[in-house]
């Protein structure tokens, strides 16, 4: 039985932006107490920040993941809780189940209003270490914090678990939880709060799960100070209206209402977090069941669209339509499972591995992708372990080897460190990239530690997204020109060939440095990952963004001082973040040895032929792994990581103020080539789409050349 237990929590010095106080709780030992967090600030922002230098000061060595050790945190930005645009972004950070072959510390990212009702309830984040012999629920209600029993909350999925909560504790408290995947520990596995707000990469799902740790719930009641809030408003304004009619889906959503009209359903766009000035996450209340003879009701965005079969592959070409897309999407959240990897790898590489003969049922039951029914046992099946889906449930990488099924075939979908491809132009079909464009993006998959989201959606996506191979215009007609990306890239980056359709391998290190920068930046402040930074813009006449008299990339800067009063230009803000960068890697150094050797693990996942052809090229593309390495080595030196190691070099580490870190990052170092195996080179993948009807003179929009 769980010995339950509250605490009233002191409250330090208030500081603008920051709450002053992070919480910690172990869980073996009961304990609940809270530390100062203006020890880290503002040298380490917030998010993940806090979370990697208190990582670096802490963890010495690596921790497995599912070990009690793990340090489960959660960490809202400087300005999460504040009017500031977009801000209620929040990282979740730990030792990754889903990570391969390393389990090694990263983070993901939740929206919603958890973080926010965190930052009102007075914490900078919640760091939960221990493990509970039985299950467990953190309640914070402002100062007082309680270990609560959760014996009755076990067992339900993550969307009831919510309402559980919200019945006994009020509506106005905000739960992070997980599903039943969690609970069965599976690698994929997802951590919740509202119906579809997920931090999804990470398998951070069973790291609560292995903590016996249901849900923490947050009542916060109240306000975060800023410095200049006229001008936060101010500026929270002037961003929403220029992104609002790029993110407006007006059109479509009118035209989904008239089709649900009949049944009483309705459609609108919702915010995924708070502080979002342009909500356009679809929402959908009181659609009959697929499954049942009742109604579902939720939220769809992301890779979720898929659920329901797409034209644009033949792996995704199943039809279950709209509604069966739609529930089944309701219902892997309800699991708590990993649309992404579920989508994107798994299910790809079951199809090949179908297509190739290897596979014809699954636990019993003919594949029928077509089948609402059929896919939702499937999920099930994952999320309690049953049968086949127990390989599956320890992600597609895994999977495949203890199957011992198609593993050459697996190895098209998984781009690198056990995540499936996004925005590289090679493993991902539901991501449009061409060549040149995802050499950047094969350089943020080479320095990350989990698919580098939020780096690669600031150029890679941006640039099909923005210019003229735009999805939404579909030819070369659209607002932005060539000419205009040229001009940008010369802006932003120093060259214009950073920007342009018939470049090469030149030039392409310099933005993948800046936007790994930029990555921090948008997860510590926090800004949208998909709209900062602010670079394009059809509201101007050279397409550059400008937000009153502010450069776009500099509102990042503006919108920091207006919270917190620190005084720092966008130069200043960008070296903080470089420091976060810097320390992240010293940490993965120093607990794992982390090398060149390593980062170029990922690169034959780019070295065969792209998915879609530029047509300004005319020609599929391929990466040349030796013309490549002039390109790393620009991008260690624009680091300040020494060319041969990848290492943070003393002098780099000295000049942003981590002079404490370089002897143990490399002590650390020493210790961890001692211990860990060495592994082999990854060989080439097999290109298995190469003779598909669908690859031959596809365009950047899909369509055909002649």
């Amino acid at each position: 039985m769980t010995q339950e237990k509250t605490v009233h929590l002191e409250r330090f010095e208030p500081l603008c932006g920051w709450r002053n106080r992070i919480l910690r709780v172990d869980l073996s030992e009961g304990r609940i107490w809270a530390q100062q967090t203006a020890p880290y600030v503002p040298d380490y922002l917030g998010g993940r920040g806090l979370a990697a230098k208190i990582l670096w000061d802490e963890y010495p060595e690596p921790v497995g993941s599912l070990a009690p050790e793990n340090p489960f945190m959660v960490m809202p930005g400087t300005l999460t809780g504040t009017s500031s645009p977009y801000s209620g972004r929040t990282s979740v950070c730990a030792f990754a189940p889903q990570a391969y072959p390393y389990e090694w510390f990263t983070r993901a990212s939740i929206g919603a209003r958890w973080g926010h009702d965190l930052k009102r309830a007075g914490y900078d984040g919640v760091v939960v270490t221990g493990a509970s012999e039985e299950p467990v629920h953190v309640l914070i209600r402002d100062d007082e914090v309680s270990i609560l029993a959760a014996d009755d909350l076990w067992g339900l999925d993550a969307i009831a678990v919510q309402e559980a909560i919200q019945d006994e504790h009020g509506r106005r408290v905000r739960v992070l939880t997980m599903g039943p995947a969690g609970e069965n520990l599976s690698r994929i596995s997802t951590v919740h709060t509202d119906t579809t707000s997920v931090a999804g990469q990470g398998g951070f799902g069973a790291v609560m799960g292995s903590k016996k740790l249901k849900a923490v719930s947050v009542l916060g009641t109240g306000q975060v100070p800023v410095a200049d809030p006229g001008r936060l408003r101010h500026l929270f304004k002037a961003v929403g209206d220029e992104m609002r009619d790029v993110r407006g889906r007006r059109g479509h959503i009118d035209a989904l209402n008239e089709e649900l009209a009949s049944e009483g359903a309705r459609a609108r766009l919702s915010p995924c977090t708070a502080s979002c000035p342009t909500p356009c996450r679809l929402h959908i209340s009181g659609m009959k069941s697929t499954l049942s003879e009742g109604k579902v009701s939720g939220d769809m965005l992301c890779v979720s669209g898929l659920f329901g079969g797409s034209d644009r592959h033949y792996v995704y070409d199943w039809e279950v339509g709209f509604r069966g897309g739609f529930e089944l999407n309701m219902l892997a959240n309800r699991l708590g499972l990993n649309h992404w990897e579920l989508l994107v790898g798994i299910v790809p590489w079951l199809r090949i591995c179908e297509r190739e003969g290897l596979l014809q049922e699954f636990n019993g039951r003919p594949l029928d992708w077509n089948s609402v029914e059929f896919w939702a046992q499937f999920l099930e099946d994952i999320a309690y372990h049953r049968g086949m889906g127990d390989a599956l449930a320890e992600g597609g990488v895994r999977a495949a080897s203890i199957l011992g099924l198609g593993e050459e075939f697996m190895r098209r979908y998984y781009t690198g460190w056990g995540y499936a491809g996004h925005w590289d132009g090679h493993a991902c079909f539901s991501n449009h990239i061409v060549y040149p464009f995802w050499l950047v993006g094969a350089l943020h998959w080479a320095m990350d530690t989990r698919d580098p989201a939020s780096s690669a959606h600031g150029y890679v996506q941006n640039v099909m997204y923005w210019g003229p191979f735009t999805q939404v215009y579909h030819n070369e007609d659209a607002p932005i020109t060539w000419d205009h990306m040229r001009e940008i890239g010369e802006r932003i980056y120093g060259r214009a060939d950073t920007l342009d359709p018939t470049s090469g391998y030149e030039g392409k290190a310099i933005p993948a440095a800046y936007h790994a920068v930029r990555s921090v930046m948008k997860d510590c402040l926090p800004t949208d990952d998909q709209v900062f930074p602010l670079i394009y813009s059809y509201n101007s006449e050279d397409r550059f963004c400008r937000i009153g008299n502010i450069d776009g990339p500099d509102v990042d800067s503006h919108l920091f001082r207006a919270g917190t009063g620190v005084e720092w230009d966008t130069a200043e803000f960008e070296r903080a973040a470089e420091r976060v960068l810097n320390l992240e890697r010293a940490n993965v150094v120093r607990h794992w040895g982390r090398d060149r050797e390593m980062d170029q693990r990922v690169l034959p996942s780019f070295a065969y032929d792209e998915n879609w052809v530029n047509p300004k090229i005319g020609e599929h593309k391929a990466l040349d792994i030796q013309r490549f390495m002039p390109v790393m080595d620009e991008y260690y030196r624009l680091r300040g990581w020494d060319v041969e190691t990848g290492w943070p070099t003393r002098a780099r580490l000295e000049a942003i103020g981590l002079d404490h870190v370089y002897e143990e990052m490399m002590e650390g170092a020493r210790r961890a080539k001692k211990r860990l195996p060495e592994l082999p080179g990854q060989k080439p993948v097999r290109d298995i789409h190469q003779h598909d009807p669908e690859r031959t003179g596809d365009s950047a929009d899909g369509s055909k050349e002649t």
